[in-house]
């Protein structure tokens, strides 16, 4: 049985590949440029774009289960193209990356992160087939951006520094993708993710402190600031998104991200990663 893995060469979809593979299972990962892609051996490697659905029938042909992320203002579109294209070629079963904010956003007030995630889902839901929903809290891979910051000037600058939050490792994120992908009982199911723990910014800056031996700054910058940053990396309609979201949870003191949720533990049997043994594990990205 075939599975097809969108998003192959990012930080989830990659990691579920490489589950996959080394479980023995058939993959074939989507990607825009196959040249570029730098994919393990044994992998089927399909060129197809999630921004032009005449692509993805080839893609998906043959495929009966399928993980599914896009990222930024573009994913209700991209979401909704593959799953109209799945419903036409046989796919059984979507396991879809969303966010948490979705379950915020319905809790307490909308944003535009949590709205195109939502409208995401909801092309998802309503699409007949079977599915899975994760939603992961934030990533404790975004530390890796302060990396070039911290070698070079030991210091870290956010516009978070005192909102807890129950970030996640992206690989346990892939191993309850690859649950979901492989084994019965999870349809029809939203999972929301999180680490075992609730970290500051600051926290988070002591700790990756700690795993280097040396002491860090940490320095307050301004939403619009980080909106900026995020620019240069995603785009502007992405960045602006994101960081409108950011400034509603800061401006309403809403610490829905520092809440602990069980599915994870629930589904692997065991508690998330903490931040601090990633921070150890990932040390030398930071020396």
């Amino acid at each position: 049985m075939t599975i097809v893995v969108t998003g192959a060469t990012g930080n989830v979809g990659g990691k579920v590949l490489r589950r996959l593979l080394a479980a023995g299972h058939p993959v074939r990962a989507l990607t825009r440029d196959p040249s570029r892609a730098e994919l393990p051996a044994g992998v089927e490697v399909v060129r197809a774009d999630l921004d032009l659905p005449d692509t993805l029938p080839d893609a998906l042909e043959g495929a009966r289960r399928v993980f599914l992320m896009a990222l930024g203002h573009n994913k209700r579109t991209h979401d909704a193209n593959l799953v109209a294209v799945a419903r036409k070629t046989g796919v059984e079963h979507i396991v879809q990356l969303s966010t948490l904010g979705v379950e915020e956003v319905d809790e307490e007030h909308d944003t535009p992160l949590g709205t195109w995630h939502r409208q995401a889902e909801n092309a998802l839901r309503e699409s007949g087939l079977g599915w899975t929903i994760l939603r992961p809290n934030g990533f404790m891979t975004q530390a890796l951006g302060w990396a070039p910051a911290i070698r070079g000037e030991g210091v870290v600058r956010s516009p978070v520094a005192d909102l807890p939050e129950a970030l996640i490792d992206p690989e346990d994120i892939a191993e309850v993708a690859v649950r979901a992908l492989t084994e019965p009982g999870h349809t029809g199911r939203a999972y929301a993710l999180t680490g075992p723990a609730a970290l500051t910014a600051r926290e988070q800056v002591a700790a990756l402190g700690e795993a280097l031996g040396r002491p860090l700054r940490f320095e307050q910058i301004s939403v619009e600031a980080h909106r900026a940053i995020l620019a240069e990396r995603y785009g502007e309609a992405t960045a602006a998104g994101v960081a409108k979201a950011l400034a509603t949870v800061l401006e309403s003191g809403d610490d829905f991200r520092g809440r602990l949720f069980p599915d994870l533990e629930r589904v692997l049997g065991r508690p998330g990663r903490s931040f601090r043994d990633w921070a150890s594990a990932h040390a030398a990205h930071f020396a």
